[in-house]
């Protein structure tokens, strides 16, 4: 038992650390992303960048402490949805730097960001069936990117060509 919950948290925390390596690739902190993220028509309520980044760190955590609940969990009718949907969210961690500031597309990232708030919303809505700390877990995200799509939105509207 206790073997696999290290399994489930190694599976999880990894996933998680993947992902958010594989996006990184695509970050605004690059030289030229950033100096084009910079030269972007952005709304006044566009959180500065050191606050998005404690937000992902924080969300980043709840993320895969909700896949470690679910892996944990495998075993129990409906997991197996619940964990696919997971794996669809966390890869959104990578999808969506790799489409807004890797592709350079706000029409992609706000896609993207749609998915992945579709995902999260999914996962919490599984996971209440399976473990409550998973779906609580999952809201927060949930939450973060929906304002993610609408910001998206926003800036994509407004630096259409």
């Amino acid at each position: 038992m206790k073997n696999d919950r290290l399994v489930a948290a190694a599976l999880a925390g990894g996933s998680v650390l993947a992902a958010t390596w594989a996006g990184s690739r695509f970050s605004p902190r690059t030289a030229r992303t950033g100096l084009w993220y910079a030269s972007l028509r952005k709304p006044r309520y566009t959180p500065p960048g050191p606050a998005i980044g404690a937000v992902w760190s924080v969300l980043d955590v709840l993320l895969g402490y909700a896949g470690y609940r679910l892996i944990a969990e495998r075993h129990r009718p409906g997991a197996v949805e619940a964990i696919a949907a997971w794996l669809t969210t966390v890869s959104g961690l990578a999808g969506f730097q790799a489409a807004f500031f890797g592709a350079k597309s706000p029409a992609a990232g706000t896609a993207t960001s749609a998915a992945m708030c579709a995902a999260a919303t999914t996962t919490a809505g599984l996971a209440s069936r399976i473990d409550p700390s998973a779906s609580a877990a999952m809201a927060p995200l949930a939450l973060w990117t929906g304002f993610a799509t609408f910001l998206s939105e926003e800036i994509w509207r407004r630096n259409r060509a």
